[in-house]
């Protein structure tokens, strides 16, 4: 999954800091993410004029003690020999902890984004100097990065596996039920209440599996499997779903993705590890 990026150590440990000739400098606009001919981040020194734009970087991680930084200032995307890619390209970049990289980055991106001024006094927000969040400068109200817990599902019958396709989105493969936990549920509570809502059907003995930080949509997902319990069939929330249908063993359309938990609760269903 891309959180898997062994042998390199991703750190979170916060610090307030400038961007030093070689770190990588992450730059979005938009839904974009602009790479060098290389497809890796630019790096400051280099792609990045040093000293330009002073004060507009914001520290984001690090990853084996590399420093990578944020681009508060989009203005960087125009400068000479980078090129403009969608967010969702950033799961392709290789080795595997560019692409974590990438998804985290943008996960506090938008968070940035979201929270520059107070949602109580409407006043300018400004990055803590103790830790990630950002205080208001007049009321010193307090923001933290938000992560949206949210659950995937593999409900199983035998040799069956239940598949969907979403309706009216990017994504038109078959994948999983998958849906947002809401205010007072369990995770458990979110795999019943979807799974129902989705498809029609029951489920029973519910087992959690792994979980992953997704930063596209701010996400931590939560990983189940699920036996089928009682009758079948399926009846298709079509305002959610295109399609949903069971799958042999044999016959389950596994993605050739190494990145997401939805691809890897496949495979381990097609490997018989439930």
């Amino acid at each position: 999954m891309i959180q898997d990026i062994y042998p390199h150590r991703f750190s979170l440990d916060y610090q307030v800091c400038a961007p030093r000739e070689g770190d990588p400098v992450i730059i979005f606009q938009d839904n974009q993410v602009f790479l060098t001919q290389d497809h890796t981040y630019p790096l400051y020194g280099k792609e990045i004029t040093e000293g330009e734009g002073e004060g507009s970087y914001q520290f984001l991680f690090s990853i084996d003690g590399q420093k990578y930084f944020l681009a508060l200032e989009p203005s960087a995307a125009g400068r000479a020999g980078l090129e403009a890619y969608p967010v969702r390209h950033l799961r392709d970049l290789r080795p595997m902890h560019l692409a974590f990289a990438g998804y985290t980055a943008w996960h506090l991106y938008a968070w940035y984004q979201n929270n520059r001024f107070c949602g109580r006094c409407g006043s300018r927000m400004e990055p803590g100097t103790d830790e990630r969040k950002l205080v208001c400068a007049s009321c010193h109200y307090q923001v933290y990065p938000r992560i949206n817990p949210c659950i995937i599902v593999a409900v199983h019958d035998g040799n069956r596996l239940l598949m969907t396709k979403y309706a009216n989105r990017v994504v038109t493969w078959y994948v999983l039920v998958a849906g947002f936990i809401e205010v007072g549920e369990t995770a458990e509570d979110t795999v019943r209440r979807e799974v129902m809502e989705e498809t029609g059907v029951k489920v029973k003995n519910i087992r959690y599996f792994h979980s992953q930080p997704w930063g596209v949509p701010g996400n931590l997902t939560l990983g189940f499997t699920a036996e089928l319990d009682g009758s079948d069939q399926i009846t298709v929330d079509t305002g959610e779903l295109a399609e949903a249908r069971w799958f042999e063993r044999e016959e389950v359309p596994v993605p050739d993705d190494s990145v997401s938990i939805t691809a890897a609760l496949i495979r381990a269903f097609v490997n018989r590890e439930f």
